[in-house]
């Protein structure tokens, strides 16, 4: 119906979930037609709404208008009307918006490129009626749709304006603990996600991997993928799941479908993480329970079968493609605490966006070392990396690496530290344009510091001439044990001249002592990827291989270099580094300088 055709005083039904699988009805009455004034000037947040009062047993049961009815087709006259969007924050619950079905169905015009402006992120949007609204007690001509109540004031609203929250989705999760819920929602940057950890789900709910999922492509290549049956019974008023973990971790958000045309979908009625053009998992999901809340009743449900893929998460809603499925990465954890003598193994698959993908891995990760450990503090870990990436033309890289890590305060914040950046740096690449297809972390931990700490050098030439051989004693001392000397030659260049070169003996964490912790191959504790991966490389596989084969936070480097102007320190380069691995992670830098002999 369009919007033209709806006029207040109107009523008709709603569809929705609030138990299991099954479609109810409420009942809807049209209270006003709300047109936005374009405040921001935000071509995405213009257009109309809905304001509409909805009642029957449905809406009892479930203490109004929940998170997760979003998207909860209205139909008048048995013409579809458009999806609950909204409902009237800590106040009368039965008193929502609906997103008109005319501007939901912009979003399947919207190009597969198509960008997302930043400004258009959660701004609040002033709806205008052109006759007053009774609302309460009140009456108005305006009211205002926000994705917080908070950011009324961030705006410097007004505070007694009738204010209307979007029927957040709900973000189920399971296997993840509520301190590791808070650090998921702040790595989300802003963007609110009501989390809540749910029971398994069904034995219904089919595989746990994606029928043909391959690590370099869509999950459809290469292998024929067998839509579930749940498609037949998906329709408008069917609990919709959006899916970003999947496995021994499990993240989904709640909402409703809308509008089916075929293998087309439309749901929400508004953004979930307002991301564009996305490819994230759609499922299939059954509801436990609807639970009542003061400022806004809420859906516990799971993920059930896999149909198919999201594409588009605009202002107006999702939409999606029944039986084709999104690539996800496959995700190994393995953590291991040589003091307790215990492991646990984690695997899942998350999709391949990056905010979604480095947030999901961190807070796993972070979960598994911390309940592995029963501790937090210092300590020493072995991390390795197993990375495959893939580029657009569907060119593989593989890169395997090993680095000791030691921190006096946050070991757990070390790692992942190391993690993220690693990941961030491979994502946000400027060589090429590649994402992880498959993540393999083993890590092994224990409390005791494992570390040596450089005490002094000495060189032992009675006379250094260009072109000849550099002798130099350094003096170590493993943590609370006694020093011991490590020897090194390090060759002289033959084509300086008299000229004073400066020797430098270190490791990559030469300030964790001081209460930072040590990166991975950073001098000051900044370590590996301070020096960007890319840095001086010209193709990404360089610069992994880079990587991979840079020095080690356990390695004693020796390092020479010219005095002086930038261009005698390059001439002497790499060429008189002399690198020498250990088993504990090298602490501190001492420095010496040598005057050249005339031949």
């Amino acid at each position: 119906m369009p919007l033209k055709d709806v006029k207040v005083g109107m009523k008709g039904i709603g569809k929705t979930v609030i138990r299991g699988r099954d479609i109810e009805t409420f009942t809807v009455e049209v209270m006003g037609i709300l047109s936005n004034n374009k405040l921001n000037e935000n071509i995405l947040i213009s257009g109309q709404s809905i304001l509409v009062k909805v009642g029957g047993k449905v809406i009892e049961e479930a203490g109004g208008i929940a998170a997760g009815m979003s998207g909860s087709p209205v139909f008048i006259n048995n013409k579809l009307v458009g999806g609950l969007s909204s409902g009237w924050v800590m106040t009368d619950h039965t008193v929502g918006l609906v997103t008109p079905i005319e501007e939901m169905l912009s979003i399947w015009d919207y190009p597969s490129t198509a960008a997302l402006r930043k400004s258009d992120l959660g701004q609040p949007v002033r709806w205008v009626s052109t006759t007053p609204l009774r609302l309460g007690n009140v009456t108005s001509r305006h009211l205002w749709e926000v994705d917080d109540p908070a950011d009324l004031a961030k705006a410097g609203l007004p505070a007694d304006a009738p204010v209307f929250v979007r029927a957040r989705t709900p973000v189920m999760v399971q296997g993840l603990s509520e301190k590791y819920l808070r650090r998921l929602n702040e790595r989300f940057r802003g963007i609110r996600l009501q989390a809540a950890p749910t029971p398994p789900a069904p034995p219904s709910a089919g595989p746990s991997a994606l029928p043909g999922t391959v690590p370099n492509g869509p999950a459809s290549s290469g292998r024929p993928a067998t839509v579930p049956t749940a498609t037949d019974s998906f329709e408008p008023g069917s609990a919709l799941g959006v899916q970003l973990a999947r496995g021994d971790i499990n993240l989904t958000t709640i909402g409703t479908l809308t509008y089916r045309d075929g293998k087309r979908i439309l749901g929400f009625a508004h953004p979930f993480l307002k991301k564009g053009n996305v490819s994230f998992l759609m499922t299939a999901t059954h509801i436990y329970h609807c639970f009542s809340s003061v400022q806004m009743p809420f859906k516990i449900g799971a993920p059930t079968e896999m149909l198919g893929v999201i594409t588009q998460d605009r202002e107006k809603g999702i939409a999606g493609e029944i039986g084709r499925f999104p690539a996800l990465v496959p995700v190994q954890l393995e953590v291991t605490d040589k003091d307790l003598k215990r492991s646990r193994s984690i695997s899942y698959q998350v999709v391949r966006d990056p905010t979604v993908f480095i947030s999901v891995i961190e807070s796993t990760l972070s979960q598994a070392i911390e309940e592995v450990c029963d501790r937090e503090g210092g300590g020493t870990a072995l991390l390795g990396i197993a990375l495959e990436c893939a580029n657009a033309s569907g060119k593989q890289y593989q890169f395997r690496r090993e680095n000791l890590f030691y921190s006096k305060n946050d070991i757990v914040g070390t790692l992942i530290g190391e993690v993220t950046s690693l990941l961030e740096s491979v994502i946000e690449s400027e060589l090429e344009e590649v994402y992880p297809v498959r993540l393999m972390l083993k890590i092994e931990m224990e409390k005791a510091r494992r570390t040596l700490t450089i005490e002094k050098v000495e060189v032992k030439n009675t006379s250094i001439t260009p072109g000849g051989m550099l002798e130099a004693w350094v003096t170590i001392r493993p943590f609370r044990e006694k020093s011991l000397v490590r020897k090194a030659r390090l060759p002289i260049p033959s084509d300086l001249g008299k000229e004073t070169l400066v020797l430098s003996v270190y490791g990559l964490n030469s300030r964790v002592d001081e209460g930072e912790s040590g990166g991975d191959g950073k001098e000051g504790g900044k370590g590996g990827r301070d020096q960007k991966v890319e840095e001086g490389n010209e193709t990404f596989e360089g610069a992994m291989s880079a990587w991979v084969n840079s020095p080690k936070n356990s390695d004693l480097i020796f390092h020479l270099a010219a005095e002086g102007e930038e261009m005698k320190k390059n001439r002497t380069g790499s060429r008189d580094l002399e690198i020498q691995p250990t088993n504990l992670v090298v602490l501190g830098r001492v420095e010496t300088t040598i005057t050249l002999s005339e031949e």
